[in-house]
């Protein structure tokens, strides 16, 4: 799913600012902008869809 900025802005408005924001497990690592009009979230771990549609999560040991 994509979500605007904005939209996303919206819904945390009603949360305290002092809330821990979980990712159901997964590290935040940063922000990146990719292109004028998308920002995407990575994360330490790789995220993908494989060649079915699912979304597959890799964690490499370093």
């Amino acid at each position: 799913m994509i979500i605007t900025v904005g939209d996303f802005r919206e819904l945390l408005e009603q949360y305290d600012d002092q809330l821990e924001l979980s990712f159901s497990g997964l590290e935040y690592h940063r922000l990146i902008q990719k292109g004028e009009k998308h920002l995407e979230v990575e994360f330490e771990e790789k995220v993908f869809k494989d060649k079915t549609g699912r979304t597959r999560i890799h964690d490499e040991e370093h």
